[in-house]
């Protein structure tokens, strides 16, 4: 799969079970898994913010 011109890719080690509850919340949200997270991390960027 390409990646946008403005993206990148990392690799991240998470416990199994936390994938499986990101999965589930993506789902919930009808949501691709990377999108989910990267909505989850900006949003938490923001607080700061």
């Amino acid at each position: 799969m390409a990646v946008g011109n403005d993206k990148t890719r990392i690799l991240v080690n998470i416990p199994i079970e936390l994938k499986k509850q990101l999965e589930d919340k993506a789902k919930q949200e009808n949501r691709s898994l990377s999108n989910y997270i990267v909505t989850v991390l900006i949003k938490e960027l923001e607080k700061d913010q």
